[in-house]
C-alpha cells in the first residue's frame, strides 16, 4: 500500500456533491444570461468567451460550454447515453452527468449540467473515500454441487440487485485508471470478475448482462480454453469481447507461480514461470486484437518475485482472493476481489458491496 498521510489526502479532496451544487447553480445563471440577457451577459463575461469557453458556435448542442463544463438544454427524445456519447464519447459515462445533476428525468427544458473534465479521481470527501469492491465468480449451471459454482437463478437475482440498486459495473481498465488516479469512477462502481473461462460464462452468464447493459472482466487460463466441453472458445470470447467484456489472463495452466515443482532448478522455476505469463497475453494478443494487462494469481497466491515477473512481463496490474474492497491508494498488483460462492458462506451479497469507507480526514 502506498504511504499517505491526512493532511495530503486534505490537500486533494474534492468535494463532489458540493461542487456538483454549485456548477448547477452557478450553470443556471448562465443560461439566463445567455438566452435572455446577451448584453448583460456580453458586460458581465467580456467582450467575447475566449480560448477559455466556447458558445453555441463551438459546440451546437450546448446552451454554453467552457472546458470545465457545458449547459444543455434537454430536447424530445434525447437520452443520456447519446449526451454522453456525443460529449465524452462514451456512452458508458452516462453517470458522469447523472451523479453531476440532482434530476436527470430528461424532461424537454431541463437544464443539466456537464461536467467536461473528471473531478475527484480518488473518491474522496470529509467523511472518508471510496473503495471499489471486484466480485470474483468461476462456475455458473442450473443446479450446482460445490462453493464455486453459482446457480444461474441466484445469479440473475445477483445482477437485478445491483440494477435495481443502482450499482455501476465497471471495467478492470477503469478501476486501473481510479488506482493510478487518472480518472474517477461512478460513486456505487463495483467491477464483475469470472475466472478460468467455462462455457457457462457463455451460455448462461451472456444473456443476462445483456439484458442489464452489463459487462463482465474474464480471467481466462489458456490451456483450458477450446480445450474442453465446458470451456470457452476463441470464437465465442471474440464475441464476448466485441460486446465489451475484458478478456485477461489466468497464466497458461491455472498453476501456483509461487511455488517450485519438486526436483526443479531455479532456473528451470523461473523459466517456467515467465513463460506462465507471458503466453496469455501473446494468445489472447493474437486470437482477440487486445493484449491483457492485468493477472489473476492462480489460487491468489504471489510473492514480491511474481510481481516482479509480471511486471516484467508487461502486466500492469493483479488480482488477489483476498477479501476487501479497493481505495485508489491500493498496490494494483494486490487488488482485493470478493469471491462469490455457494452458498455466500454466511456473507449475504450486499456485504460485498461496500463502496465507501468512512475516515475522519479534516
Amino acid at each position: 500500500m502506498r504511504s499517505w498521510n491526512k493532511v495530503q489526502l486534505k490537500s486533494r479532496r474534492l468535494v463532489s456533491s458540493n461542487l456538483a451544487g454549485g456548477i448547477e447553480r452557478f450553470a443556471a445563471i448562465l443560461f439566463f444570461l445567455f438566452c435572455c440577457c446577451p448584453m448583460v451577459a456580453a458586460i458581465a463575461f467580456g467582450q467575447s468567451l475566449t480560448s477559455k469557453s466556447t458558445s453555441v458556435v463551438g459546440d451546437k448542442r450546448a446552451a454554453f460550454q467552457t472546458e470545465e463544463v457545458a449547459v444543455y438544454v434537454v430536447k424530445k427524445g434525447d437520452r443520456l447515453s447519446e449526451l454522453a456519447r456525443h460529449f465524452y464519447g462514451d456512452p458508458n459515462k452516462d453517470w458522469m452527468i447523472e451523479e453531476a445533476n440532482e434530476s436527470v428525468a430528461l424532461k424537454p427544458g431541463q437544464v443539466l449540467v456537464i461536467p467536461l473534465r473528471p473531478t475527484n479521481p480518488g473518491g474522496l470527501s470529509g467523511k472518508g473515500y471510496q473503495v471499489v469492491p471486484i466480485l470474483s465468480y468461476h462456475h455458473f449451471s442450473a443446479e450446482c454441487s460445490n462453493t464455486l459454482c453459482i446457480p444461474i437463478d441466484e445469479f440473475s437475482k445477483q445482477m437485478t440487485f445491483l440494477k435495481k440498486e443502482g450499482y455501476r459495473p465497471v471495467t478492470m481498465e477503469q478501476v486501473l485508471k481510479f488506482i493510478n488516479y487518472q480518472e474517477p469512477l461512478p460513486k456505487k462502481a463495483v467491477a464483475i470478475t469470472i475466472d478460468d473461462g467455462y462455457r457457462s460464462v457463455y451460455e448462461l452468464v451472456y444473456p443476462i448482462m445483456r439484458r442489464h447493459n452489463f459487462r463482465a472482466t474474464l480471467f481466462i487460463y489458456t490451456a483450458f480454453i477450446g480445450n474442453s466441453p465446458n470451456a470457452l472458445t476463441w470464437e465465442q470470447l471474440r464475441e464476448l469481447s466485441e460486446a465489451g467484456f475484458e478478456v485477461e489472463a489466468h497464466t497458461i495452466s491455472h498453476t501456483d507461480l509461487t511455488r517450485k515443482r519438486k526436483g526443479e532448478s531455479e532456473a528451470a522455476y523461473l523459466k517456467r514461470v515467465r513463460k506462465e505469463l507471458a503466453e496469455p497475453r501473446e494468445l489472447i494478443g493474437k486470437h482477440l486484437g487486445r493484449e491483457p494487462i492485468w493477472l489473476a494469481y492462480p489460487y491468489g497466491r504471489l510473492n514480491d518475485l511474481v510481481i516482479a515477473m509480471a511486471i516484467e512481463a508487461g502486466y500492469r496490474g493483479g488480482v488477489t482472493v483476498t477479501r476487501r474492497a479497493n481505495p485508489f491508494f491500493t498496490d494494483p498488483f494486490r487488488l482485493g476481489r470478493n469471491q462469490v460462492m455457494n452458498p455466500a458462506q454466511g456473507r449475504s451479497f450486499d456485504q460485498m458491496l461496500k463502496v465507501f469507507r468512512g475516515e475522519k480526514l479534516q
